[in-house]
Parts: C-alpha cells; sequence; structure tokens
C-alpha cells in the first residue's frame, strides 16, 4: 500500500486478533499505529484521524456508518481497510487482501532504533477531545518488560483480554504474555459471565479487569457466580478508577488464587505505581509505591515537594515516559517540566511511602476557601449497600463559591432517598464535604476503561 517509516496507520477495531497483527506489523516497517476507542463517533474519529495525520484507516465494518459519510473531510487518510464484510462499501476486506502476499519478514525502508515512534496513543478524553501521546518502540517495549517482571507474568501462563484493546492498559497488560511466549485468549468485549467461562474453559491466568468491571461481575447473582470455576486465574491488575474497599474485598474471596495488583498508570507512560498483593491487607485504597525505573514527586503550586500527609500535584519520571503530545506546543509547556510530566491528579503520600490518589486537579472542589475532593465523597457514598455508581462535581454556590453535588445510581430495585444518603454521610465527612446536593441518576458517562467522564455529568448541571 506505500506506508512507510513514520506514516500513520489508524484501527478502530474491536478486540481481535488482527488489531495486534497491524500493531505489529507497523513496528517492523516502522510505520506508527494509532488506536481510535471503538465507541467513538464520526467528528471524533476525524479528530483523532486529522489530529495524527493518519494515512490508512482499519475499520471494523460494523463502525462503517461512522466513516464512510465523512470521508471526503478526511485531511490526510486515503487508503481504508475493512475487518469483517460490508456490503454498502466496497473497501479492502482485511482477511482477503493479506491472503495474497507472501509471508517473508517486512524489510523497513531505512533502519530502525529504538527511540523511533511506534504509537500515537490517544488519552482517555475525559476533559473533552484527546491529545496523541507519542510512544517509542523503546517505551512500549520496556512497559511490556517491566510488567511482566512487576506484575509475575511468566512463562506457562495464558493471558485473558476482557477490556478495550484501543486503550493502554488491557494492551500493555496483554503485550508481556506474547513477549514470553504465552497465548492470549481475546474477548471481543467485555462481559462478566463471558469471562467468567473464559477463565474455566480456557484456564486463562492473567487478565486486567477495572474497577466498573469487577462491580459487574459482583452484580451477578450468586447462584451464577458460583457457577463457574476460576481457580486457574493467578492474576488480577486493576487500573483506571478507585477500586473501592468493599469490591476489592470481593475479589479476594471470590477469586481466592488471585494475586491483586492495583496500579497508577497512563496513556504517557504505562504504569507509575503498584499495590503489590502482599500490600493489599495492609493498605486501603493507595495505588502503592513507585513501579521500576520510575519515579514521582508531590508539588505544591510554588512547585516545592509537600510533606507527607499533604497534598500536591502528582510528577512523574521514568524509562517508559512518552516524548511529548503530538503537534501540542502548548499542551507540551504546560504538561511538561524537563523530564517530569504532570499527569493532572492530586495525591498525598503517608509515612511507610504510599501513595493515594485523592483526586484530578481539574476536579477539586473550592468551597469557602477549603479543598474538598470528590473522590473521597465518592469513596463514602459508594459504601452504601443501596448504592451501585456515584459521581461528585463542584456546582457554583452564591455563599460558598462551590458545593458538592452527587450523582447516584442505586442497584437494580432499590429505592433510597436524599435524607438517606446525607445521613450516611454524618459521620464520615467533615460537614463541609458533605454534599448540598444528592441527584438520583438512571447511569453515569464512564469511558470503557472506568473512568468518569466528569466534563459530560458537568454539562447536566453547569452551563459552561
Amino acid at each position: 500500500m506505500g506506508v512507510e517509516k513514520e506514516d500513520k496507520v489508524a484501527f478502530m477495531l474491536m478486540n481481535c486478533h488482527q488489531l495486534f497483527e497491524v500493531m505489529f506489523a507497523c513496528g517492523k516497517i516502522g510505520a506508527v499505529y494509532v488506536p481510535i476507542n471503538s465507541r467513538f463517533v464520526a467528528p471524533e474519529i476525524q479528530h483523532v484521524l486529522d489530529d495524527s495525520e493518519a494515512t490508512v484507516l482499519v475499520v471494523d465494518s460494523r463502525f462503517m456508518h461512522e466513516v464512510v459519510p465523512y470521508i471526503e473531510q478526511y485531511k490526510t487518510t486515503q487508503h481504508f481497510i475493512t475487518v469483517g464484510s460490508n456490503d454498502q462499501v466496497q473497501f479492502l476486506e482485511y482477511e482477503t487482501w493479506i491472503s495474497s502476499f507472501l509471508k517473508e519478514e517486512p524489510v523497513p525502508s531505512s533502519p530502525l532504533s529504538e527511540l523511533d515512534t511506534l504509537s500515537i496513543m490517544y488519552t482517555g478524553g475525559t476533559t473533552g477531545y484527546p491529545k496523541g501521546a507519542v510512544r517509542s518502540h523503546r517505551s512500549l517495549y520496556l512497559v511490556a518488560l517491566l510488567f511482566s517482571i512487576e506484575f509475575n507474568i511468566g512463562r506457562l501462563g495464558k493471558g485473558l483480554v476482557a477490556g478495550p484493546l484501543y486503550g493502554a492498559a488491557a494492551l500493555s497488560i496483554s503485550l508481556p504474555n506474547f513477549f514470553v511466549g504465552n497465548p492470549v485468549h481475546i474477548l471481543e468485549k467485555f462481559h462478566p459471565i463471558e469471562v467468567l467461562k473464559a477463565i474455566e474453559q480456557e484456564k486463562t491466568t492473567t487478565t486486567f479487569l477495572a474497577p466498573p468491571m469487577l462491580d459487574a461481575i459482583f452484580s451477578l447473582p450468586e447462584n451464577i457466580l458460583h457457577q463457574y470455576n476460576v481457580s486457574a486465574l493467578k492474576s488480577i491488575i486493576s487500573v483506571g478508577a478507585p477500586l473501592h474497599t468493599s469490591t476489592k474485598k470481593k475479589v479476594l474471596t471470590y477469586f481466592e488464587t488471585v494475586e491483586l495488583n492495583e496500579f497508577y498508570g497512563a496513556t504517557e507512560l504505562g504504569g507509575v505505581a503498584n499495590l503489590f498483593p502482599e500490600m493489599q491487607k495492609e493498605k486501603d485504597r493507595s495505588v502503592g509505591v513507585p513501579m521500576l525505573g520510575m519515579e514521582i514527586e508531590l508539588l505544591n503550586e510554588e512547585g516545592e515537594q509537600v510533606e507527607v500527609g499533604e497534598a500536591g500535584e502528582f510528577f512523574v519520571k521514568g524509562i517508559t515516559l512518552c516524548d511529548e503530545y503530538y503537534r501540542r506546543p502548548e499542551a507540551n509547556k504546560e504538561s511538561f517540566k524537563g523530564e517530569w510530566l504532570s499527569l493532572g491528579d492530586v495525591g498525598v503520600q503517608d509515612e511507610d511511602g504510599c501513595y493515594y490518589i485523592v483526586d484530578r486537579k481539574q476536579d477539586m472542589i473550592l468551597s469557602g476557601a477549603l479543598n474538598v475532593y470528590p473522590a473521597e465523597i465518592e469513596g463514602v457514598i459508594h459504601e452504601h449497600p443501596k448504592v451501585k455508581d456515584v459521581a461528585v462535581i463542584g456546582i457554583p454556590d452564591e455563599k460558598w463559591g462551590e458545593v458538592p453535588l452527587a450523582a447516584v445510581v442505586l442497584r437494580d430495585g432499590e429505592n433510597a432517598t436524599k435524607e438517606e444518603i446525607l445521613q450516611f454521610c454524618q459521620g464520615r465527612l467533615a460537614k463541609y464535604k458533605t454534599p448540598h446536593h444528592i441527584d438520583f441518576v438512571d447511569e453515569l458517562p464512564r469511558n470503557l476503561q472506568g473512568k468518569l467522564l466528569k466534563y459530560q455529568i458537568r454539562k447536566n448541571y453547569i452551563n459552561e
């Protein structure tokens, strides 16, 4: 097709083996792969294609309705390949197309270096249109290597892909299995029963499950949960959202043979810190200690390191850090401080050196000159037995400047009053942290990796 070194190849696919093939094909010839969120709609797809300057799009035929009407508007994308057939569109069909080519190893148009770009991975977009993190061969290779060590992913195991492979988490935790020679069982998309079935039938040993995925598993009726033998599973790696205490207890009780790792990571670098299995019972809601090759600093507004127990902004550096945000000089200037990158999170460190995420910096509520962290309030309300999900945002208030509002999703079949939720918060939260408003909603917007999309929630309450 004429794709050469440094050309961008985008893919928008459900979980499938073709996705891995495209990645490794790009790696072999020096091209750059660009994953696109499979939930994106036309304007978001166009943003990633145009922003990354992709020349090729490999797309699941089921998504063609979001692509075909806008093809003329794409700035650089000229070649389209479908995975699966589509009678309405005459594009190259992936399997038919590749079957006519030789099987010899491809030769790159010029020699490859470990510092060459392998991928532009777009951030989750929790605050709007995402930015592209430029990742080198070295960065992604080291993520696979370090994860295999940190998460104990060794030979003679089998990976299970249950989360979306366009995201850094599921992808990064799959790669170590390939690197040590293990097979990987791929679920096209997450479904709690399909996960349990795969563990029993395929004897999978390692998987990534975001906290909302674990909550979905434990929302299954007891009789269904206990139909499956999950003893083959040896490792669960959780990332993407806080793992609530009640969920953690269920994980350790139900998956008796599992080592649980809760790590703090980002699209920009892979993993930063990890709460290792042996720390699980000692530390609650912690992301643990820095991972191999990574460093963390917590800085105040003046750029000085904070004291133990004091909140500060997370800055990280290390051997897997991305090179930059693609064609975003302002974002690079704002986020990078030399070798250090701000991830936009606020955290604290305890006397044992363990780190805790307090909240996203932009989500912090300033109420009567006091900092209020929504994640703390969410953690308390989530403990209520009737609550399935919760998100807290700050809304304007004449007296206090901002006050907390909690959007609450109740468990199926449950009823609760606002007074009941507020009563539950008494004695668990300081008065200034207690929500001023409770709103019961049917669901909350989350991406497939479990992150709350608070900018979408704010639109319902604030005219920004």
